[in-house]
Formats: structure tokens, sequence, C-alpha cells
């Protein structure tokens, strides 16, 4: 059984990250871009991976262990990285990171986690699939999903506790063992929930390249094959 992380109940113990984060990319402007109509109008990018993500929150709990930013950025304290560590945990990186707290202190004894793990792409009885496909950049527009449970190939699952399936790669999705260890370490920061259909206003999901959400080597290995590198 899976999950999906979500951001905490309390808006107060969400993070914004403010340099280097998940939405810091390199631009690169589609083509077609000038003859599209306003609004509908798209870049692709890459995100900048040699920048230290800096993220600020509005309290100055330091027992908080993971913050979640408004984006899809994830950091943990070194203590809770240990205790990944000590049972097990797989799917993810670590890169250096650092959290101003209310007061203005920053803090170096957190780490951005980084999801490494992969699911492939989504199974088309999920109910997505492409419905707009630029012929001049990366981007893709796909329908909603509609079948949580035909969402997953299993067999294009690299085994691992954190992983991604595209096209939705801001979902954060765990094991549920990886639950149970939050859980019993009673991390409060955080909040999961089983994958659900999604409401009927909702059209979708916009997407680029995988190289705006995965290190270099992994882009390489898990978007190649797919034409999105």
């Amino acid at each position: 059984m899976n999950f999906k992380l979500e951001w905490p109940e309390s808006p107060d113990l969400t993070g914004c990250a403010v340099k280097g984060g998940a939405d810091k990319k390199e631009w690169l402007a589609c083509p077609l871009n000038p003859q599209r109509p306003a609004g509908l109008r798209h870049n692709c990018g890459r995100r900048i991976w040699s920048e230290s993500l800096l993220v600020e929150v509005k309290h100055n709990k330091r027992v908080q262990t993971l913050i979640r930013t408004w984006g899809c950025d994830i950091v943990i304290h070194e203590s809770l990285a240990t205790e990944f560590e000590r049972h097990g945990i797989t799917g993810y990186r670590m890169q250096p990171a650092a959290v101003r707290f209310r007061d203005g202190s920053l803090c170096h004894n957190y780490k951005e986690r980084i999801a490494t793990g992969w699911a492939g792409v989504a199974r088309a009885e999920s109910g997505i699939h492409v419905a707009e496909d630029c012929p001049a950049c990366f981007w893709k527009h796909y329908t909603p999903l509609q079948d949580p449970e035909q969402l997953i190939d299993w067999s294009q699952w690299t085994g691992e506790d954190f992983f991604r399936v595209w096209p939705l790669p801001n979902f954060v999705l765990i094991t549920k063992r990886v639950v149970e260890l939050l859980q019993a370490l009673n991390v409060g920061s955080f909040s999961f929930r089983k994958l659900e259909r999604e409401n009927t206003i909702f059209d979708g999901y916009s997407v680029g390249r995988v190289s705006a959400f995965l290190p270099e080597d992994l882009a390489v290995k898990y978007g190649r094959p797919l034409g999105l590198e």
C-alpha cells in the first residue's frame, strides 16, 4: 500500500522556499510561445540543482524534523535522516539545505530530501493520458486521475520507499513503512492520505522535462526513454 505525503494540517508549519527550491528552474522558452494566445503560453525548464535550498518558516519550533514547502520541497532534520538510514528507508538523496526561523536564526542541520524512486508512467487505465502535446518543446498536458487503483504499473516500480510516477512528479508517494516510522517518531508536521480521484473541475496536469524534478543522472535514466529528459 502506498500513500501521498501531504502538507501539515496547520498551514503555519508549512515552509516557503526562498532559494534553490523545486520551482527554481532554468527556463527554456518554447518557440511557439509568441504565437500562442495569452494564458496558453508555456515554458519548459530544468531545475538548477547546484543551488542549495533555503526554506523560511513562520515559527520557531525547532523540534519540527520534517518541513514541507508550499511547492514540492521537503527538508528533514539530521536526526530524522539518521532514523531513515537506521530503518533502511530508501528512494531518496540528500543535499544541503538551511531553514530560517521566524526569529531570523538560520539552522543548517537540515537536508533537502529528494525522492529518487521511480514507478514509471501512469497506466492508461487510471484515466491519465496526453491531452495536448506541444510539437516544439517538452511540455504536455495530461487528463486528470480517475481511478487511483489503476495509477501504478508495479512492474515499473523500483521498489523504493519514496518514489514518483509520471506525469505526477509533485506527488510525494511513500510506502506504508514510511508512514509508520513517521508516526512512531511522533513527526507531527505532515499528513498523508491515499490517492483519490480528482474532482470534476480539475482539468489535469501540465508538465515538461523530467530534469525539472530529478537530478541529471536520473533524468537521463528515466526521462530519456520517454523523450522527456
